[in-house]
């Protein structure tokens, strides 16, 4: 399922020219975590329940960052970041997971992983680590 959101920018916004997509299966945790980035004024250009979900999406968008689930059925966080990143070797993501990874296993493919349950501070500290990191457009 791939939904669009349409969001209003505001110029005096701390994020206003961010923007990303959310990718988790449990619509529950997706709504939460969009609304999240919403109060942080991430503008969120859609949300979707797959990896091949995330690779359409990103492809349509173009997003500075991508918030992408692990574990989802049909498609994983992991295939829809190594197709992200076949597809643009610069794509920010962020794997949002509740499972454990060795240290660097992942650095090569996702930029940053963001442990559940998620933390607001967490959230916003990911977000600044992240536009440190990129031009934004």
């Amino acid at each position: 399922m791939i939904m669009e959101i349409g969001s209003q920018l505001q110029a005096n916004r701390a994020y206003s020219n961010i923007n990303a997509i959310v990718i988790d299966d449990d619509v529950d945790v997706r709504d939460l975590f969009v609304e999240l980035l919403k109060m942080n004024e991430i503008d969120i250009v859609g949300i979707g329940s797959n990896g091949k979900d995330a690779l359409e999406l990103y492809k349509l968008h173009n997003p500075d960052i991508v918030f992408i689930d692990y574990i989802m059925p049909e498609y994983d966080g992991l295939y829809g970041a190594e197709k992200i990143k076949e597809f643009d070797p610069h794509a920010k993501i962020v794997l949002v997971s509740g499972s454990y990874f060795e240290k660097g296993k992942l650095d090569n493919l996702v930029n940053t992983i963001l442990k559940k349950p998620i933390e607001i501070n967490d959230v916003v500290s990911t977000i600044n680590k992240m536009i440190c990191t990129m031009n934004v457009k």
